[in-house]
């Protein structure tokens, strides 16, 4: 209790004061607006000076992204371009193997088939002449029968 009355004392001098009750003279209010016009005019030049390094800085990271992205596209059109090669590549090579191994079972095939017709046709001869050959057999076998 006595701490709340020792408060309430402090605080009753405070309020009364003769510096609680002064007031400002034009003069005061002047040197305010001096020292806040001062601090304004700081504070624009240290904001003007914060605005050219940050647009400088901009600048910089603007251009070294720049370049970065014209580097990485041109690594990436380079990637891309080797991969375009490289499938056509793999394309043509399975084209080839493919290719090649049917090229040759069909040129086989059409000689194989050529050689076969070739002997069927000598087989349709020879059995044409078996029986050219039979039919003079048995007439010459009649012509000695006539005869005998």
């Amino acid at each position: 209790m006595q701490m709340l009355g020792l408060v309430f004392a402090i605080a009753g001098l405070l309020c009364f004061s003769p510096s609680a009750f002064g007031e400002l003279s034009v003069e005061d209010l002047e040197k305010i607006r001096q020292i806040v016009s001062e601090v304004e005019v700081r504070l624009g030049e240290r904001i003007d000076e914060v605005e050219v390094r940050l647009g400088k800085r901009i600048d910089e990271v603007e251009k070294q992204l720049g370049d970065r992205i014209t580097s990485e596209s041109q690594a990436l059109g380079k990637r891309i371009d080797f991969q375009g090669h490289l499938i056509i590549a793999l394309i043509v090579a399975i084209i080839a193997f493919v290719a090649v191994p049917m090229g040759i079972i069909v040129y086989q095939y059409n000689r194989n088939r050529d050689q076969q017709e070739a002997e069927i046709r000598a087989l349709r001869d020879q059995q044409e002449e078996i029986k050219v050959l039979r039919q003079r057999i048995e007439e010459l076998e009649r012509e000695r029968l006539i005869q005998a």
